[in-house]
């Protein structure tokens, strides 16, 4: 309907692949999606309907280039058990952000260069929701330095993604680096809310480097926060996503 003004160009494609049985060609998409109301204010709508097939890791490709597309199925969610892992991999925390954020019901995107690592037997690119990082929020070399932050979550309006949170890990790595990612982000315009996760021997660390006074603009506003209660919230988040879930089940 035309007044459903929150139904995104995701949401449309979704349903066009859903009609089409889960799979099909771009041209076949473009079929279910000519007419529609959204493309009336849209005369490139089919560039935004092959980028919206691009940027998002629920419609993939098994042979790239061959035009043909489908939809990913959502992996339930699972938890971590901290028995089994004491020691968290960098990699499991950018995990349970990344689902965290769709629990919450955001966008969710992987840094650049970790997205083959695993995360409960699956890639960080399948996890996060964003294949690509969007580019239309800032400029170009913002982009690509904010692209580097190893988690961030976005406005679920997808026609215009704004970054809401951003998430950098400091598993074995300098502090620093983190820190300077997400001051550059803070410069770039956007006031998204930053937080720095670490192992609890860190804080020290990141209580001398916040102080410096490179890092003015964004002490008072950076947060920190240890594993520990990540995983107890990221563990209870499941269990009220699966309630919810039981309680309003039809």
């Amino acid at each position: 309907m035309k007044d459903d003004i929150k139904l995104t160009w995701k949401d449309v494609v979704k349903e066009a692949l859903l009609k089409t049985g889960k799979s099909g060609h771009l041209e076949d998409i473009n079929s279910q999606i000519e007419g529609h109301w959204k493309t009336e204010t849209n005369p490139t709508w089919r560039d935004t309907v092959r980028r919206t097939l691009q940027q998002y890791s629920i419609f993939y490709q098994e042979e790239k280039g061959s035009g043909v597309w489908h939809l990913r199925e959502e992996k339930p969610f699972e938890e971590f058990d901290p028995k089994k892992n004491p020691t968290p991999l960098h990699e499991d925390v950018q995990g349970m952000l990344l689902e965290l954020g769709r629990i919450y019901d955001y966008e969710t995107s992987a840094a650049v260069n970790d997205a083959k690592k695993n995360f409960m037997n699956r890639p960080l690119e399948e996890v996060a929701t964003m294949k690509e990082f969007p580019e239309q929020f800032s400029y170009p070399k913002i982009v690509d330095i904010v692209s580097r932050i190893d988690v961030m979550w976005f406005s679920k309006n997808t026609d215009f993604p704004v970054p809401v949170y951003a998430f950098e890990i400091e598993h074995t790595t300098d502090v620093t680096k983190g820190l300077a990612r997400l001051h550059d982000l803070y410069n770039s315009g956007q006031r998204t809310k930053l937080y720095i996760i670490l192992p609890s021997e860190k804080i020290p660390k990141f209580d001398k480097e916040i102080g410096r006074s490179l890092f003015t603009d964004i002490k008072k506003i950076c947060k920190v926060k240890t594993y520990e209660p990540l995983i107890a919230l990221y563990n209870l988040a499941i269990e009220h996503d699966l309630r919810k879930m039981d309680f309003f089940e039809d």
